[in-house]
């Protein structure tokens, strides 16, 4: 039967993937835990990236990416995350690390004060640029703060990421 055939077929790449994603946890668990706190994935990030080549220069993680990794990714709000997270993880790390160039350019535009983060009116400048010219209202912005970062001050470089996605 056909059908049967496709579904032992996904079953088996399903499988592999657990497997893959298990190791990967197994192999920078230092404390055997059974998961990876923020020094651990970014050790595994670390290496990951690199070798996947995703930009041209060797990629060193912060804390604060890190942070911001484990936030998003860690489902059960442990701190750290286990291979059923991990793939998310990665997939979060990708897109950003893909995106940092557009995110550099955008502090250099927008933050005109310096202080690394992007305050109520330069993201509102910000993200009338993304919208193509038309002004966001405050209650729009103030939406987009609260969901980046719960409307705590301005937004720094790895939470404009997700400014851009809850725009």
């Amino acid at each position: 039967c056909p059908g049967h055939e496709v579904q032992e077929i996904r079953d088996e790449e399903e499988r592999v993937r657990l497997s893959v994603l298990r190791s990967m946890v197994a192999k920078y668990d230092e404390d055997k835990s059974g998961d990876l706190d923020a020094k651990e994935l970014a050790c595994l990030i670390k290496s990951y990236s690199n070798t996947r080549q995703w930009t041209t220069e060797p990629v060193q993680p912060t804390l604060e990416e890190m942070t911001w990794i484990l936030q998003a990714a860690d489902k059960c709000k442990q701190s750290a995350i286990d291979e059923s997270q991990l793939e998310l993880a990665l997939e979060l790390w990708h897109s950003y690390i893909t995106n940092r160039p557009r995110i550099e350019q955008v502090f250099d535009k927008y933050d005109t004060n310096h202080s690394n983060k992007l305050e109520f009116g330069q993201l509102k400048l910000f993200l009338q640029e993304l919208n193509e010219g038309r002004t966001p209202s405050d209650e729009e912005v103030r939406a987009v703060m609260h969901a980046v970062n719960g409307g705590q001050g301005g937004i720094n470089r790895v939470q404009l990421a997700v400014a851009i996605s809850a725009w």
